[in-house]
């Protein structure tokens, strides 16, 4: 069998050549540093639980989990008034007249074998050993990261969107489709163009720019004050840089003036200023998402696994929130959500050969919850590359 080399490692890693024969590694119970196998074993198992608990800052802020393979929705305000009251009459009945959305989530399956000789374990080191569960940890985080970002910034017109096993379509934010539209919301209506997968139309991001993210969101009563949530912005560092320097009623780039002044976050190094702040900076993280500041009702987070040129906006409540956009779907059992590790078949010890899986699916539910926008001057939406 051929063999996986890993950095940092002083030998191969492959699969134990049983071919009808025990061998050595059944037996073997220490690392070459004298820890037990067994302990770091239940070690594993232990770091894995805390794992489970502790999701990615991204996808706890931005989705919610469910164990169904679809969701409903409903797709308009209630129509229910009341009546005025006479002083013999009876009141009509009323019941809610409000159509119904129903959207679908997958549900796939990823696994990853770890697998050892016995002349590796035998010379290699404990901390060998748990690098390479260090190196399945974040390939797992790697993995829900790309698929909740995916999610948010992935446009999928009808037609083109994935089924799943019950025939019910993923969807994604609004898109424009055709025969789409948006529930009303405040007096206000949409139609089917109306999307939330923007251009700039210029090749400069610039104030305007964030201003519309932030309105496509709270017209759908998503992160205004009343609802208790708060939008996040999440950019490239290169555009954070060019946010810094927003400044109310000065000019930006393309010429735009901004509305509101960017504030540091209260991580910020210490900088002097004529102006005073009023009321409160942006605190240094929010679910352990680090902070660098606030623009208008956003607050900013950036990051360089951000693809350069997308702005992506976000409403959330908070770790786990039904009002999140997202849902993450996992199996019914309880034993088998998260990330798993189990031991292969087979009468070798489990750290010999052990697979690593995860069952997970990710979907939009609140179609008008988050924006994308592509800073460019002409052209369509492009799905980014995650």
């Amino acid at each position: 069998m051929s063999g996986l080399s890993i950095a940092g490692f002083p030998h191969s890693v492959t699969g134990a050549d049983r071919r009808g024969f025990n061998v050595a590694a059944d037996n073997l119970r220490f690392t070459a540093d004298g820890v037990n196998l067994d302990v770091l074993w239940n070690e594993f198992q232990g770091v894995l639980s805390e794992w489970n608990r502790s999701r990615s800052a991204f996808a706890a802020l931005f989705t919610s989990n469910t164990i169904d393979p679809f969701f409903d929705l409903p797709a308009g305000e209630s129509d229910i008034e009341f009546d005025l009251q006479s002083e013999f009459g009876v009141p009509t009945a009323g019941r809610p007249n409000v159509d119904v959305i129903r959207g679908g989530l997958p549900l796939v399956w990823r696994d990853k074998s770890s697998r050892f000789t016995r002349a590796y374990l035998r010379d290699a080191s404990a901390e060998q050993v748990r690098g390479q569960h260090a190196a399945m940890l974040e390939a797992d985080n790697r993995r829900v990261f790309r698929e909740v970002m995916a999610a948010l910034t992935t446009r999928s017109e009808v037609g083109n969107r994935s089924i799943n096993e019950n025939g019910q379509q993923i969807y994604d934010l609004w898109d424009g489709s055709t025969g789409e539209v948006p529930p009303s919301y405040a007096g206000r209506t949409f139609n089917s163009s109306h999307s939330h997968y923007l251009v700039s139309g210029a090749n400069q991001m610039d104030s305007k720019d964030v201003e519309d993210l932030i309105a496509t969101i709270q017209e759908h009563g998503y992160g205004v004050a009343a609802s208790g949530e708060r939008i996040m912005l999440l950019v490239n560092p290169f555009q954070a840089d060019a946010i810094q320097t927003w400044r109310a009623n000065a000019p930006n780039a393309n010429g735009v003036v901004a509305k509101y002044d960017y504030i540091p976050s209260v991580s910020a190094p210490a900088y002097l200023t004529e102006a005073s702040i009023v009321g409160d900076a942006a605190p240094a993280a929010f679910n352990n998402l680090p902070i660098m500041g606030s623009y208008g009702d956003a607050w900013i987070h950036k990051s360089p696994f951000v693809p350069l040129g997308y702005v992506i906006a976000v409403a959330t409540s908070g770790a786990g929130s039904a009002r999140n956009p997202l849902l993450i779907r996992e199996h019914r059992t309880p034993g088998e959500r998260g990330l798993i590790l189990r031991r292969s078949q087979g009468g070798a010890h489990p750290l010999v050969e052990s697979i690593y899986e995860r069952g997970m699916g990710v979907g939009v539910r609140h179609r008008g919850a988050a924006a994308v926008m592509q800073i460019k001057a002409t052209g369509s939406y492009e799905n980014p590359v995650w």
